[in-house]
């Protein structure tokens, strides 16, 4: 408001002042111009007057001897015309004066110095304004030469009070001031209104300019004339525009930024040249459970107590290189990260640092679960390999002979290679499942018959531990699924049960249906799984107890193969156990 009005106020005072000094000008230079002209029809009067007595003087009589008739006559002039009428000599001396005595006059001071008088004794008219010390007042002076022929014989001087005509221009004076102060009055109402057209659309822009600051393009400018403040507003909308058009596009690339930014695996963390958290994304608040809030414009260390990735970005910020280390984490979340710093550059040098968390730890385990693949099959290969190749050695250098030992070693030969024909049928099986080509049967599979079914194939086991088999589910439990694929699974899961079970237990299969979902449960009295091995039971070649599984048989894919059959059926599986007290699988199917 104070900035609008102070430039309303600029602009009245403007104008006020260029008509106030304009008429002042006028009026001085009439005042000045009334004064002079005012003198000089004075001077031409007192002129005047002075011819006309100038023409009663006989110039020859101009002596102290003359001067009782020249005051007699001066006197009876000066009371007709009202005028100081002074007749001076050549040498200066005071003849006659119509407002002093005779011999006052004879005695007054001589006057040849007067300016008036030594203009006139040059033989030209004198004019003089000056105080008199006589007459106590302001004087106009006029002196005329008085000539003899040639010669300058006297001065006659004619002399008028400045007081009556001063009275007239100090009327005209305060009849000017007057009208100057009319002047300032209507240049101001004049000044202010012209103001205000001016600055009213001035106003509306500053209105309107602050919606824009703002962020609300919505308003324009209204078009007043063509002008320059109409050139303004043009320009003003066309600025509008462009800014609200690259707002949008800006707003809308941001968005697109923080959709990007916030969907990224990765966890990404932008500081500043301090090291100071600018922003973060959720993979970021995931893995460290902290809020935009909690570490906006707070160093790295305090919102994240990690030293290790604090000193990658410190490094990447004092050397201005990128960083990138392998970093395992136990804390807030255990996992191995890949940590890769990328200094910011501005033209003063670095101004911030970008860095990158990429969760390797899946990739790791892969690594892991392969290299232990790779040996774990090698080794179930060689070893009966191995067995195969040493009984035919055998056999080849004499031993077939022997037809009791022969047998025995063609025994072992068969069962390597049975063993041998197991492991690879389930790797082709594995392999199949997880290839995803498989075509699952679907149909309405009653479980408690095919339970039934599967467990009386390990009737001959069942019944060599003296283990109990508990069928606990219901008669009519059936589900949408591939018979043969869920007959598989039961059948892998119960041989376990039996194998790793203890003598006299049992062997129990239950349900338990929850939100539309069914759960199998399969559950033994065995030695139990440490906890240790939980989270790999599933992978492929996994023992606990590698000796005594290759003992019993197994190929190590059993589990595994269970895990895929399961997941193509949009389930899942998972196990609990206590070690020595046993262990429960259980599998989950969608009905």
């Amino acid at each position: 408001m104070f900035i609008k009005n102070s430039l309303r106020l600029r602009l009245t005072l403007s104008y006020a002042s260029v008509i106030i000094i304009s008429f002042g000008l006028l009026a001085f230079f009439l005042y000045k111009n009334l004064e002079e002209r005012s003198l000089k029809n004075t001077a031409s009067l007192l002129t005047a007057q002075g011819r006309l007595i100038e023409s009663y003087i006989i110039p020859g009589n101009l002596s102290t001897e003359d001067s009782a008739y020249l005051d007699s006559f001066i006197r009876k002039l000066g009371q007709q015309i009202n005028y100081r009428v002074t007749i001076i000599d050549a040498n200066g001396r005071v003849l006659a004066d119509s407002q002093e005595a005779r011999e006052a006059a004879l005695n007054m001071e001589n006057h040849g110095n007067r300016p008036e008088v030594k203009s006139a004794m040059s033989g030209s008219i004198g004019q003089a304004i000056r105080y008199s010390s006589t007459l106590k007042r302001e004087m106009l002076y006029i002196a005329l030469p008085l000539k003899a022929g040639d010669k300058i014989s006297g001065v006659l001087r004619l002399s008028l009070p400045l007081e009556g005509a001063k009275q007239e221009w100090f009327a005209v004076r305060n009849s000017l001031i007057r009208g100057l102060f009319f002047a300032l009055g209507f240049a101001f109402v004049l000044g202010s209104a012209l103001a205000g057209t001016t600055v009213k659309p001035i106003k509306k822009m500053v209105k309107i300019s602050r919606r824009f600051s703002q962020g609300d393009f919505s308003q324009r400018m209204p078009w007043y004339s063509p002008n320059e403040i109409g050139e303004l507003a043009v320009a003003l909308n066309a600025m509008a525009q462009e800014i609200e058009d690259k707002m949008r596009k800006i707003q809308l690339q941001g968005q697109q930024l923080e959709v990007i930014f916030n969907s990224m695996v990765e966890g990404v963390i932008a500081t500043d040249r301090s090291g100071r958290i600018i922003s973060l994304n959720s993979a970021v608040k995931k893995i460290f459970g902290i809020t935009g809030e909690e570490a906006q414009g707070k160093l790295f260390l305090e919102a994240i107590r990690n030293n290790d990735i604090s000193e990658i970005i410190n490094s990447a910020l004092k050397t201005g290189a990128f960083v990138s280390r392998e970093l395992n984490l136990a804390w807030p979340v255990e996992g191995i990260f890949e940590a890769s710093a990328s200094p910011v550059f501005d033209k003063a040098g670095v101004n911030g640092c970008l860095l990158v968390l990429h969760d390797i730890t899946k990739m790791r385990r892969l690594e892991t679960i392969r290299r232990d693949f790779v040996a774990n099959v090698s080794h179930e290969l060689k070893t009966p390999l191995t067995s195969i190749k040493g009984f035919v050695e055998t056999l080849l250098e004499g031993a077939i002979e022997d037809k009791n030992n022969a047998r025995q070693f063609l025994e072992i030969i068969r069962e390597h290679a049975n063993r041998l024909n197991n492991l690879i049928n389930d790797l082709l099986e594995l392999s199949h499942i997880e290839s995803r080509g498989i075509k699952l049967d679907i149909t309405q599979v009653n479980l408690k018959n095919l339970t039934d079914k599967v467990v009386s194939g390990f009737a001959t086991q069942l019944k060599k531990k003296s283990l109990i088999f508990y069928n606990e589910l219901p008669v009519g439990l059936t589900v949408k699924a591939d018979n043969e694929k869920i007959e598989q699974v039961f059948t892998n899961l119960i041989d376990n049960a039996i194998k790793f079970n203890k003598e006299n237990g049992f062997v129990s299969v239950s349900s338990e249906v929850r939100d539309n979902k069914m759960k199998i449960m399969v559950e033994d009295s065995g030695t139990g799984i440490p906890a240790k091995d939980l989270p790999r039971i599933f992978e492929r070649f996994y023992r606990v107890d590698k000796a005594r599984s290759r003992e019993l048989g197994g190929t190590g894919l059993g589990l595994s193969i269970v895990k895929h059959i399961i997941e193509l059926h949009s389930g899942k599986v998972g196990v609990e156990s206590l070690e020595g007290a046993g262990s429960k699988f259980w599998f989950i199917l969608p009905l």
